[in-house]
């Protein structure tokens, strides 16, 4: 069983644990060369990187469902740190720092490169067990990208994809110039 809410005072029991991230299990897709990469990837000022943990604050995860639990650090990859969110038991976001840019977007291919306040970000979404799951990576330097990535129960692909932007914004912003 995970730790009580957070949020109001309650203390709810949530059970569950966090799910992987789509595209970050340990088999990913066949490699494939996508042309609509940026190349390189844009990356207005380089950023550092903090403990990952902190790149999403409750404040940060109130509009997706508030916190409901401890952070998960190493989940769903080790640089990384999930959050169990209110709603439904495996409703999760993360953050944390990944692969470089290039490189998850190759894994990735039916993802779509977006912009994020200026960046490259890769966005790839994909149903999993009954969640609607998003990842974004973000080129934060040329060795490494801001994972961020949202799981919600019932909910399509752009209304993750959506909410995903928000968070991806809160982490970026956190992040210290390289």
């Amino acid at each position: 069983m995970i730790g009580g809410s957070a949020l109001s005072g309650c203390s709810t029991a949530v059970v569950g644990s966090p799910i992987p991230a789509a595209g970050f299990q340990d088999h990913p897709e066949t490699p494939r060369t996508r042309s609509a990469i940026a190349q390189p990837p844009r990356i207005p000022a380089p950023r550092g990187e903090v403990d990952p943990c902190t790149l999403l604050s409750p404040d940060d995860l109130v509009a997706v469902g508030g916190v409901a639990g401890p952070p998960h650090p190493g989940n769903p990859v080790r640089d990384a740190c999930a959050h169990l969110l209110g709603g439904h038991p495996d409703n999760t976001a993360a953050a944390g720092f990944h692969d470089p840019f290039p490189s998850i977007a190759q894994r990735q291919p039916r993802g779509v490169e977006v912009d994020v306040r200026g960046y490259s970000s890769w966005l790839y979404c994909e149903p999993v067990t009954g969640y609607q799951t998003c990842t974004a990576a973000t080129a934060i330097r040329s060795d490494r990208s801001l994972l961020t990535m949202l799981s919600l129960k019932d909910a399509s692909a752009a209304d993750t994809a959506d909410r995903l932007f928000g968070l991806t914004t809160a982490a970026l912003r956190k992040l210290p110039p390289a």
